[in-house]
């Protein structure tokens, strides 16, 4: 008799089945235990890791074997939509075969399998489960099973099943149960159950899509010498204030390069990579990286993953394009953010495989990771590395060995950190990644990590700083100075015009690039358009451009351009913004001004003043001034710290940064309160993944971003393609075009015309089509009534929402 897992309809309607349960289970296997790590530690024997992971792909689908399920799947009446389910019973028939051998991991089958089709839930939820209703479900399907039992025995290669196939003794499973949660709070289990559980799911899924398991290129190690040229050092008594700027790169990029050499580098599995902006220290970690990886593979013969994480959308882009340009044309570079391209650089390519197909196949490699090297956002990384979500979970396993790169980690949020890095600590730890923390302005992640979480655990995290002369490199850097002017503030109806009265037209020349960051979206308007009736009035002809997340994504992009061809034909441009460009935006100011804000941000904000180092700009200033809008963005603390520590002095020259966040973040962290992700821990420790009780802080409240509910999307149409990408997505949600055929041509065109804005602000616009309302849609024929074009979504109140 033939079983099924999968079916599909043929041209004429009529559902086969599409493949035999023994095959999904044999290409499970090979999928699952190829990506099975030889060098996790999570306290189960390797034989015995391998074995449960065995018995759990084995055992998941044992369900589908029945008559119920068979019938549901090949569209054969009469159909019982309840003993149709298929989860539970492997998992019951898994806790049978191992509660002998190991309760625990007896356990740890049954919640696997039990969940393996939907996110993981708090483990003490599962006794729950277990009752009469569920019993007499697994009764019928025992029935069922019985009279096939030699064939399913042959077809899985498990003897004895006839023995095992029954429903178990509810009570011992619930006492087990409980006692495992109250005995084995321990972070260790976390890891267990999160890596089985990703090995599951991504060999299911890569299977039922006919997805094919990657398989790891060779990456040279001297990629980045190809296009850069072999780093050199200089002699140790140079001195390097006395080197240019490429010379500097150079040296940095020798320096950290020459820890490969150490005998001890395999064993360090934490590193930090602290330079200041301008040194090059994206092309520096990845050369670091990939000689690693290629000494790793000389030890262990394995190929890591590069996953390399940043913080936002466009310096992702911006990455991709740079290893695109560096590593060699068949190493597979993903890029998977928000606005990734599923089909990449074969989206014309014409194959036989049909569209859908091909579509569902490239969105799982996407999904999965299926790649050499890895672009993706903190988002993805992050919510990977502490969730519960299927989705996500689906390439927690990736991070296995992985050498995972993160920049710019200044931008996450001061009460995460330690939670963070603590879980960061551990990964490196039970799944032997290894972890490149990249920064110009050393937050004291692990230090954080350390005084808050691993202390009381007995643990002691020692980072491997690679740039060792790192202080001696932000010595030799006169670019920029910080010049506090935060006596007064500038807040109220007349605030825009006193900056611009007092501070603005005394401190800027007509010939210098100016750019001015605020907190908020309002206050940037209004002092756009002050700046912009000053410079009229003068009858001076400095381009005055606005950047903020209140202009569509495909507009922010071209406007970067533009700014950058002004300042290049130095017409003088100034740049009102918000902290959207405090990372990563390769943009070069003669001065700037910066609202009031954390430490780490403003000296994100000067490294787009005289990135380049010009010789003639020595300590080109960057303003600081008080807006009056810090302290409700970034809260009481941080407002205080901040004015604490910049009022100690009436400058500081870039020589003195390192000084300066270090005392801020040492006050800082004395005063902030970690306790509410700390509980985060917590809830990893005891496998707590959801929970009703807010105060509880399970696993899946942990979120980069804070979700809030006062936002709404809009969609804003500002021309006739935008009516296009409109009518294509109501044809999606329609079914008049089908989704792939959607996310392949139209989908990210689509999202980068959306923008979120203060519900308050959306409630009079109607839904982009009658049948979502989720999305809001500014049309074409009312555009100038909600939407500016050098300022983006028309606000008329004051809000502090959405402040990027």
């Amino acid at each position: 008799m033939l079983f099924y897992s999968h079916s599909k309809k043929d041209k004429h309607g009529t559902t086969k089945g599409s493949k035999l349960l023994k095959d999904h289970v044999v290409g499970m296997l090979d999928k699952a235990l190829s990506r099975l790590s030889a060098q996790v530690d999570l306290g189960l024997k390797k034989n015995d890791l391998r074995e449960l992971l065995v018995l759990v792909i084995k055992l998941h689908d044992l369900g589908k074997y029945t008559t119920f399920f068979q019938n549901y799947l090949l569209d054969v009446t009469p159909v019982d939509q309840i003993l149709k389910q298929h989860a539970r019973i492997g998992g019951l028939v898994a806790y049978n075969l191992l509660k002998e051998k190991n309760e625990k991991v007896a356990l740890l089958a049954l919640y696997l399998i039990f969940l393996h089709h939907s996110k993981l839930v708090d483990i003490t939820s599962i006794p729950g489960k277990l009752d009469n209703y569920l019993k007499r479900i697994i009764e019928s399907q025992v029935q069922d099973l019985q009279p096939k039992i030699e064939q399913i025995e042959s077809e899985l290669q498990i003897n004895g099943l006839s023995a095992l196939v029954k429903y178990p003794n509810e009570r011992v499973i619930r006492r087990a149960f409980m006692i495992w949660s109250k005995r084995e709070q321990n972070i260790h289990n976390y890891f267990i159950v999160n890596y089985l559980f990703s090995l599951l799911i991504e060999a299911d899924k890569l299977d039922a899509s006919n997805t094919v398991l990657h398989q790891a290129s060779a990456i040279p190690s001297n990629a980045v010498d190809n296009r850069f040229g072999p780093p050199s050092s200089i002699p140790k008594n140079k001195n390097l204030s006395s080197l240019s700027n490429n010379q500097l790169r150079n040296f940095c990029r020798a320096e950290v390069v020459s820890n490969i050499q150490r005998t001890d580098i395999l064993d360090h599995y934490i590193f930090t990579l602290t330079a200041p902006t301008g040194v090059g220290k994206t092309m520096t970690a990845l050369d670091f990286a990939i000689k690693l990886r290629e000494k790793i593979r000389e030890r262990w013969s394995s190929s890591p993953t590069i996953i390399y994480a940043l913080p936002f959308i466009n310096i992702i882009e911006q990455a991709l394009k740079e290893y695109n340009t560096t590593l060699p044309e068949d190493t597979e570079i993903l890029g998977h953010y928000q606005y990734a391209d599923v089909f990449g650089k074969e989206k014309n390519e014409k194959d036989s495989i049909s569209e859908e197909q091909n579509y569902n196949q490239k969105l799982m490699t996407l999904d999965t990771w299926q790649g050499d090297v890895i672009i993706t956002s903190f988002v993805q990384f992050l919510e990977t590395l502490i969730g519960n979500r299927n989705k996500l979970l689906k390439k927690f396993n990736h991070l296995a060995e992985a050498i995972i790169i993160l920049d710019e980690v200044q931008t996450l949020r001061l009460d995460q950190m330690p939670l963070i890095g603590s879980a960061l600590f551990y990964m490196a730890r039970f799944l032997k990644a290894r972890v490149i923390l990249m920064t110009a302005t050393k937050p004291k992640i692990f230090e954080l990590a350390q005084q808050e979480i691993l202390s009381k655990e007995g643990e002691t995290v020692q980072p491997l700083e690679l740039l060792t002369v790192y202080e001696q490199v932000f010595s030799c850097f006169e670019r920029t100075k910080i010049i506090p002017l935060i006596s007064d503030r500038l807040s109220g109806e007349n605030g825009a015009i006193e900056f611009v009265k007092s501070i603005f037209s005394k401190q800027w020349q007509k010939d210098q690039a100016c750019i001015i960051v605020c907190n908020t979206v309002n206050r940037s308007i209004e002092i756009f358009k002050t700046i912009k009736k000053h410079i009229e009035k003068k009858k001076l002809t400095n381009p005055v451009e606005y950047l903020s997340t209140n202009i569509v994504p495909a507009h922010r992009f071209e406007r970067i351009q533009r700014i950058k061809d002004s300042i290049r034909k130095e017409l003088a441009p100034i740049l009102v913004s918000t902290q959207v460009v405090e990372a990563g935006v390769d943009l070069d100011f003669d001065m700037g001004f910066r609202d009031i804000g954390p430490i780490d941000s403003i000296i994100q904000v000067a490294g787009r003043v005289n990135r380049n180092n010009h010789p003639d700009k020595i300590h080109s200033p960057v303003f600081i001034v008080d807006f009056g809008d810090a302290q409700k963005i970034y809260g009481k603390i941080t407002y205080e710290q901040s004015k604490k520590s910049l009022e100690q002095q009436e400058q500081y020259l870039e020589s003195e940064y390192l000084k300066l966040i270090s005392r801020y973040f040492d006050d800082i962290s004395e005063k902030k309160s970690f306790s509410a992700f700390n509980k985060v821990f917590d809830s990893m420790k005891m496998l707590r993944y959801d929970s009703e009780i807010k105060e509880d802080k399970p696993v899946s409240s942990f979120r980069i971003i804070e979700e809030s509910n006062s936002t709404q999307a809009v969609f804003i149409e500002v021309g006739e393609y935008e009516q296009e990408l409109r009518e294509k997505y109501l044809d999606k949600i329609t079914f008049k075009m089908s989704k792939e055929k959607f996310d392949k041509d139209f989908k990210q065109d689509f999202q980068q015309r959306i923008i979120t804005v203060p519900d308050y602000l959306a409630k009079t616009l109607p839904a982009v089509n009658e049948f979502d309302d989720n999305i809001k849609v500014v049309s074409n024929e009312v555009l100038g009534q909600y939407y500016d074009n050098e300022t983006g979504f028309i606000r008329t109140e004051d809000s502090t929402v959405g402040f990027f």
